[in-house]
Formats: structure tokens, C-alpha cells, sequence
């Protein structure tokens, strides 16, 4: 996720108003996705938040932690984590790279994609956006995902018809970006970790300060004592803190971060698995491939030549993330 946060030396903001007003999506990529039964299609790493809203009939993420998000018609989901996931409407349904949102191609009217033949049971809005944050806050304090659900049927139906009106003619692109950034303001509000959040995106926050130090060099040799160090805290109080705070410790953070950046290099497909292992902090090959398909259930060398092989062709693949 692509972050250009604000020109503020010392972000302070009196209430939630002023810090939701500085989170905001850009972009011009979206697009229908069509799909009969079977089937489904993934989205590679990247740095950019992916929209989702089910228009017709029923789908499943999953990739994003160790959950899988069960979508309906009138839900969205939002994915800030910009992990590597795939979306099906059968459990074993095919799911190739969606070449349209892993390029980002830039559009005024949102194309329809067909995944597969046949008649449609499937259909989804999808986005890819980059974000502004509010300053001081970083992209790994925020959730992996963030959903809007169920709100009844009827007023599911009118959400589905207000994004497809959006979504038809010229600045179609815009007006989409301009309700997605409205719905992940009110789907951030409500969310429990959004105080948290709020806090954080202060500068003199010690536990933003550390979740900036690793984002902006996740292959350092940081260790919870280092880290405690740096932001001027004790260890102990520290650890404590940080996974009240994040939710998780300072090394299991570290490796997800490091994993995220490990699959981006693999998906360009320019480097060796051990320069990889090194650039992402591994002094062993062996250890990074075994952390990596832990991570995300596959081989560093299965993901580079799926993406390789996705890079080849233009049309929808039979790769399965």
C-alpha cells in the first residue's frame, strides 16, 4: 500500500473527526469481475489497498491471516494489509492472477471482466487504490481487513444499486474511489481498533515509532531489546505495550513484514531465492524458504515461477495462489 502521508510536523488531532478526514483513497482502477461455477481468481503482494463488493451471489477470500471472509451480496471488504490472497465462489475453483488489478490499470468506466464462460452466478466490484494516512500512522498498525456486512436485505440491496449506478458512465472511476474512501471511514470508526489507531497516529507515540523503524527497514537485525532501545523504552515495558497495542509482538510483525517484502521481490522475478533470503534479512536460505511457505503455504520458487509464467500471457491463467 502506497502511503503519502501528510506534511505535518507534530499530527495532533482534538477529536476523530480530524483524523478520519486525513485517511483517503486515489485511484482509477476498478472493474467488474464475472464468474460462472467454478470460479474465482488471486491478487499477487502489492502495496496498494484492494476494494471488494459482492454485487451477485456468494464468494470467499482467503490469504489474508488466517482467516477467510465469507461474502454475500451487499458486503465489502477492504484489504489493507497487501497481502497476497484469491477469491472463489467454490472451495476448489481455479483462481488465476487477475492481470487487470495486479497491473492497476487506470480506467473512467470500469470494464467487465469474464473469469470464465457460461452463465454468470458471480459478480464483484473490485478496486485497487492507493492511500493517504493520517500522519504518523502506518500501514502495519492498521487491520489486514476491514468489512462492511450484513444490514439486512433490503438495505444490502440498496447498496448493491448504489455502486452499480456509480459505476456506469464517465467519472464513474471517481465517484467509486470517492464512496469506497467514505466507506472505509465508516467501516474504521466502528472498528474496535480504531482508538488504538487514533492514538498512534501521534509522532511521540513510542509504539508508532517503532512500527515506523520496521516498515522502513524490515531486513535490519531488529530485536525487541534493539527496538526498545531506539524508542526509549525499557524491554520488558516495551514488549508489554506493543502487543496490547498491535496485537501482536514486535518479531512476529517483523516476519510478516519481511515476508510481504520477500514476496514482492519474488513476484518481480529479478533475483536469486538467497538474494532474496539476504535482502529481507535471512543469513540462511534455508531457514527464510521454510519461514516463507509457512507463511504463505507455497515454495519462494513456486511463487516466482507462477508469476513468471502470469507475466507471459495476457489472458486469466489456471495458477492458484
Amino acid at each position: 500500500m502506497t502511503q503519502h502521508v501528510r506534511p505535518l510536523a507534530e499530527p495532533s488531532y482534538s477529536n476523530l473527526s480530524e483524523f478520519l478526514n486525513f485517511l483517503e483513497l486515489r485511484g482509477q482502477t476498478w472493474c467488474f469481475a464475472e464468474m460462472g461455477d467454478p470460479g474465482g481468481f488471486s491478487v499477487p503482494p502489492g502495496d496498494d489497498v484492494i476494494f471488494y463488493a459482492m454485487l451477485k451471489g456468494s464468494s470467499r477470500i482467503a490469504g489474508i491471516g488466517d482467516h477467510v471472509l465469507e461474502l454475500e451480496p451487499g458486503h465489502v471488504a477492504i484489504i489493507l494489509s497487501g497481502e497476497a490472497h484469491a477469491l472463489r465462489n467454490e472451495p476448489n475453483s481455479p483462481a488465476g492472477i487477475l492481470d487487470f488489478l495486479r497491473d492497476g490499470h487506470s480506467v473512467d468506466i470500469p470494464p467487465v471482466i469474464s473469469i470464465t464462460s457460461g452463465a454468470v452466478s458471480t459478480r464483484v466490484l473490485c478496486g485497487r487504490l492507493k492511500v493517504d494516512l493520517p500522519g504518523g500512522l502506518r500501514r502495519m498498525a492498521l487491520p489486514p481487513v476491514i468489512t462492511l456486512g450484513d444490514m439486512g436485505t433490503h438495505s444490502a440491496a440498496i447498496r448493491c444499486e448504489t455502486l452499480q449506478l456509480q459505476a456506469t458512465g464517465s467519472g464513474a472511476a471517481a465517484l467509486l474511489t470517492r464512496t469506497a474512501s467514505l466507506m472505509l471511514a465508516v467501516a474504521l470508526r466502528n472498528h474496535p481498533q480504531c482508538p488504538i489507531l487514533f492514538r498512534l497516529s501521534a509522532s511521540n507515540d513510542p509504539i508508532a515509532r517503532a512500527l515506523q523503524l520496521i516498515s522502513a527497514d524490515p531486513a535490519a537485525n531488529w530485536s525487541v531489546a534493539g527496538l526498545a532501545k531506539r524508542v526509549g523504552m525499557g524491554r520488558s515495558n516495551f514488549a508489554a505495550n506493543f502487543m496490547a497495542t498491535v496485537g501482536r509482538t514486535p518479531m512476529d510483525l517483523l516476519t510478516e513484514r519481511r515476508m510481504q517484502f520477500a514476496a514482492r521481490l519474488l513476484q518481480q522475478g529479478e533475483l536469486k531465492i538467497a538474494d532474496v533470503s539476504a535482502r529481507v534479512g535471512y543469513r540462511s536460505e534455508a531457514a527464510f524458504s521454510r519461514r516463507f511457505a509457512r507463511h504463505f503455504a507455497m515454495a519462494p520458487g513456486f511463487m516466482r515461477r507462477t508469476a513468471h509464467t502470469a507475466s507471459l500471457r495476457h489472458d486469466i491463467g489456471p495458477d492458484a495462489i
